[in-house]
């Protein structure tokens, strides 16, 4: 079945029958040079940063390559420069935690149809794996309006479906009583994981991983346990939430294109990257109300791919995104680590149900520390020696026992950086 997220954009775009990859980027560009001419005149960053460019020249996505990069730290630095309508009109403000710019927040702010956008979007997306009459549980935060269990529920309603918010995994044991007799779940992968591995017994036909990098090993072991179908979800708060989402072929993401330009450039010139080449995401919202976002660099590494997908759907998708470039930690032997090839490794041992990890760097050498929680004793010499094997790094391994709490809340699951 053809994903139907292609049929949501050909309503979307208003292309219907004539949507192609062509027609599709042409009606991009068109509302990229609407975007740019609503943001030059109506907030105070791209209107000084926007100052020179000639939107009667864009005819093509490489023609964008003049158009200034927006960064993270544009926006941490001055949020509000951003905003398009006034702060009455703002429905919600997302404020995200970072690492850069003295750790100050990142702010994004969200007009009422910016979000009805989202949930239009996400009524599309969950289709895909669930249907009218079943029941979906949200393991996900869900409190507030427009929260993301929030802007589920509604989305799942337009669908006929039902949905509860249960919120994030805080409690495993109550997170599984109370995913018992629910058709669909939707959780972040190191929460849901640790439900699989505490009990195998419930029989979800399908589950929704999101808000966080998904491993390969994550996705076999949820098969294997609870025999249903894993999809994941590519998205971000810059994005709306909403990003793109995989269909039942399982080959990359079937994009949000009605609402999102994405690109794939080189991380280091910035120039963009051919098809089939990895790089850094950049995405540029189209139409977006209360602060619209241009080539902005989301710092995930993906790549495009194009050709038909074996659903039948002919846009171009995004492939599998393999991290960020900057959650990747330079050892003293030249390799880098990072917390998504960590997970690859460590969840691939059945016997784990979550672990934490801090890397120690010192003079001498680098030392990973792992605190593992598990369903059985593991050997912690083996489980040493499998680690360094398959993370194929120099760093020294210290294993310890712990329990684990599962529980990221709104946070990403990251390598504790200790120097001595």
């Amino acid at each position: 079945m053809i994903s139907p997220v292609q049929a949501w954009v050909a309503r979307r775009t208003g292309l219907k029958e004539r949507l192609t990859a062509e027609t599709l980027k042409k009606w991009q560009m068109e509302k990229v040079k609407e975007t740019i001419e609503y943001a030059r005149g109506n907030c105070r960053y791209y209107a000084e940063r926007l100052q020179g460019v000639d939107t009667a020249r864009l005819e093509w996505v490489h023609d964008m390559q003049d158009i200034p990069f927006t960064r993270p730290e544009d926006v941490v630095c001055n949020p509000e420069s951003f905003l398009c309508v006034p702060q009455r009109e703002v429905s919600r403000i997302v404020t995200l935690s970072t690492s850069g710019s003295s750790g100050r927040p990142k702010r994004i702010f969200f007009t009422g149809q910016d979000l009805e956008k989202t949930a239009d979007f996400f009524a599309c997306g969950m289709s895909t794996m669930t249907q009218s009459g079943e029941k979906t549980l949200v393991l996900m935060s869900g409190a507030t309006q427009y929260s993301i269990g929030d802007l589920l529920q509604k989305a799942l309603s337009r669908i006929g479906a039902e949905a509860h918010i249960h919120g994030n995994v805080k409690d495993v044991q109550r997170a599984i009583d109370a995913a018992k007799g629910f058709d669909c779940l939707v959780g972040v992968p190191a929460e849901v994981i640790h439900m699989a591995r505490t009990d195998g017994n419930l029989r979800p036909k399908s589950v929704l991983l999101s808000a966080d990098y998904v491993p390969e090993s994550i996705i076999k072991d949820l098969v294997d346990r609870w025999k249903c179908r894993v999809f994941t979800h590519y998205g971000m708060t810059e994005t709306g939430f909403g990003g793109g989402v995989q269909c039942r072929a399982g080959l990359g993401y079937h994009l949000r294109d009605a609402d999102l330009l994405f690109e794939i450039v080189d991380p280091e010139s910035g120039r963009q990257a051919v098809p089939g080449q990895y790089g850094e995401v950049v995405i540029t919202t189209l139409a977006r109300e209360a602060m619209p976002l241009i080539r902005y660099r989301t710092g995930d590494m993906a790549r495009m791919l194009t050709g038909a997908c074996f659903c039948g759907g002919i846009l171009p998708r995004l492939d599998k995104v393999m991290g960020r470039y900057a959650n990747t930690i330079s050892l003293k032997g030249g390799e880098g680590l990072s917390i998504h090839k960590l997970d690859e490794v460590m969840f691939a041992v059945p016997g784990i149900r979550n672990y934490g990890a801090k890397l120690i760097v010192s003079d001498r050498a680098d030392v990973l520390s792992l605190t593992v929680e598990a369903v059985q004793d593991l050997d912690s010499s083996r489980l040493s020696s499998y680690i360094k094997t398959n993370l194929a790094c120099s760093v020294d391994i210290r294993i310890s026992r712990a329990q684990v709490s599962p529980f990221t809340g709104a946070a990403k699951r990251h390598i504790c950086l200790e120097r001595r």
